[in-house]
């Protein structure tokens, strides 16, 4: 009988623990899964040697010798949680050599992925008699792999009658000037604010559609929905139009605004709404990033009309259609054109913008996470100068990426704040504070503009200048949402007679910051009221408007029980009723968050007299079986606490 044989050490490149459960190990120290599951973390130690050919050492050679590490191989700083930019957006040249992108940990187990890694492995192995050289290619072999195995689509499915046939509809488009218009509105209001389609080239196909009988554009249902969710976008912009009634006697007249009782009629726009989603059906087998497109519009539209789960649920399909087309990984969009390649980059960048703000809105887990990306920020390198017409200024996409992603960031570190003022102040709040405030300190110079108390003139850039108020106006609102977790506990230790552990210089420091933000957007909301570029349905200029007045009224209130706790000047009281009247007319105009802010807001001067009058005294609030402290976290989670988008 042979004898028994030994059984071989494992020398792989997985932990014990991960090779032990068959499971994909991330090879980190300590990799992911044992520091989920909190287990030691061991790896073989390889002291075997290996042969290996003499074409893959010169392969190796030659990429040590080889130009600088392509830009899917550089550092993505939105990575780093600590990171600030110091100087200026950041760009591909500020970056620094540093590790991928954290690979997914479920591995790609499809046949495809098999089979092009097998494809691989032959374009690497050299005939016999051949020197072997590895192709050149700024992606790595698995990137290549996983896009050949995306793209070939070699699996067949059961088609569906569904699939191909469309429910006959007619519909109308507006006159040809007015078309121009609404595009122009849009362009006004939300089109520098993301990357929502090329253009240059959307601005053709709309030409064409008037001008050319029987064009291609005519028969493009998702284009057409497109095009006319474009128009309700700009139609319902300003909400119900104004209308005048004459007397009988013809000479008194009176302006009357929208009907805001329940059931009355939709604003401005909805025709334009419920015939694109009748035109709009995605093919999930064969999407494309026009489906992304369009749905990124459906979002931002459901927004308007307060549709907030509608909104959730259309951000996160799209996000599922990115990453089946693999928008978020460089090496997608290898075998495209320069300009294909930088939209296929802003498409992505403008959906996790979305998504973050529609799943923020109901306090929900967002669908895509900045850790899974491989791009760089938005960019005109590499762009004829035709194509630059495609595209806005990357500059203001580029911020507000950082700034949604330093958002998400408070977000989290709100969640966790504790019951120690001083503690928080130094550990959670002030780092947050010095990141947002290098984010605007790196503003180029035409973004750096000062905002405090109006808009700049910025020589008839009209559209520039609402991108740069909303800009401005979610910087605002990102440390109005990161302070006033601190406002509250003031008003709870006000109550109940106690003392904040923090000290006074800090309280003060922080109210400060918290109330100069509130002061800030209300100032622009009714400058940009002034000169007519108000949203009035607008769901973000609702929420931000709320946020702020509801900032200043609690800051005059605790002012006026414990002076000097915030630097109030003697214009605050104006511009408080100025900000109420912008509620009014967003109101007026038919918006229904506009309408429950109001009652919120009506809540928290009735909180307020009670904190500026002494009444808010223990035996007052039993009696009138008033829980303070509930009431307000209902309302702040009303808002939602996470809501700073």
């Amino acid at each position: 009988m042979p004898p028994k044989r030994a059984k071989r050490e494992y020398r792989g490149n997985a932990c014990h623990r991960c090779h032990q459960q068959k499971v994909k190990c991330s090879r980190e120290k300590p990799c992911r899964s044992c520091a989920l599951a909190k287990r030691p973390c061991t790896y073989a130690v390889r002291d075997r040697q290996v042969t290996v050919p003499e074409s893959y050492l010169k392969s190796l050679e030659g990429a040590l010798a080889g130009p600088e590490p392509s830009d899917g191989a550089r550092k993505r700083p939105y990575l780093d949680s600590s990171y600030v930019p110091q100087e200026g957006l950041v760009r591909d040249t500020d970056l620094t050599i540093a590790r991928r992108p954290l690979d997914p940990l479920v591995e790609n187990s499809t046949v495809e992925f098999f089979v092009s890694k097998l494809k691989q492995i032959q374009k690497l192995t050299p005939a016999p008699g051949t020197l072997g050289t590895q192709p050149e290619s700024s992606a790595s072999p698995d990137d290549e792999a996983n896009r050949e195995s995306t793209q070939s689509q070699t699996y067949e499915y059961f088609a569906l009658n569904s699939d191909t046939s469309h429910a006959k509809c007619t519909f109308k488009l507006p006159p040809y000037p007015y078309a121009i218009y609404l595009f122009d509105q849009f362009s006004i209001y939300v089109g520098h604010d993301w990357h929502w389609f090329r253009l240059r080239r959307f601005r053709r196909r709309l030409d064409n559609i008037y001008m050319t009988i029987d064009s291609a554009e005519s028969k493009d249902r998702i284009w057409l929905s497109q095009l006319l969710m474009v128009f309700a976008l700009s139609s319902c912009v300003h909400g119900q139009e104004r209308r005048i009634k004459l007397g009988p006697d013809g000479q008194s007249s009176q302006c009357f605004e929208y009907d805001t009782t329940p059931g009355s009629s939709p604003p401005p726009g909805m025709d334009f709404f419920e015939q694109a989603l009748g035109l709009l059906k995605v093919p999930y087998e064969d999407v494309s990033v026009e489906h992304i497109e369009t749905l990124n519009l459906v979002a931002l539209c459901s927004l308007f009309l307060n549709r907030q789960k509608t909104a959730y649920i259309y951000a996160g399909l799209n996000a599922k259609m990115c990453n089946m087309l693999q928008l978020h990984k460089a090496s997608s969009s290898l075998d495209c054109s320069p300009v294909v390649r930088e939209h296929r980059k802003r498409v992505w960048w403008s959906t996790f913008c979305i998504d973050r703000m529609a799943s923020t809105q109901l306090g929900l887990l967002p669908s895509l996470q900045i850790e899974q990306v491989d791009l760089e920020y938005p960019t005109q390198t590499g762009l004829l100068p035709d194509d630059l017409e495609e595209f806005s200024d990357p500059d203001y996409l580029t911020a507000r990426v950082q700034l949604t992603i330093i958002q998400a960031d408070a977000a989290n570190n709100v969640c966790h704040l504790g019951q120690d003022d001083a503690e928080d102040i130094d550990t959670i709040l002030r780092p947050v504070l010095r990141r947002l405030d290098a984010w605007r300190e790196g503003l180029p110079a035409h973004m750096a503009l000062g905002l405090q108390d109006s808009l700049p003139e910025l020589l008839g850039q009209m559209p520039l200048m609402r991108s740069l108020a909303n800009l401005h106006i979610r910087f605002n609102q990102c440390v109005i949402v990161l302070l006033r977790p601190l406002l509250l506990r003031q008003i709870a230790c006000i109550l109940s007679k106690e003392e904040s552990s923090a000290s006074q210089n800090d309280l003060v420091d922080m109210n400060d910051t918290c109330l100069r933000s509130a002061r800030s957007n209300l100032r622009i909301l009714i400058d940009v009221r002034k000169r007519g570029l108000l949203a009035r349905l607008g769901y973000m200029e609702n929420m931000h408007l709320f946020s702020s007045l509801m900032v200043l009224c609690l800051a005059m209130s605790i002012n006026a029980r414990r002076p000097h706790s915030f630097q109030q000047l003697p214009d605050d009281a104006a511009t408080y009723e100025a900000g109420k009247d912008v509620l009014r007319d967003m109101i007026q105009a038919g918006s229904l968050a506009a309408r429950g802010h109001e009652k919120s807001l009506n809540d928290v001067e009735a909180l307020g007299r009670c904190i500026a009058t002494d009444r808010a005294t223990g035996g007052d609030l039993m009696a009138e079986q008033w829980d303070v402290d509930e009431w307000m976290t209902q309302l702040l989670e009303g808002e939602n606490i996470s809501d700073i988008f």
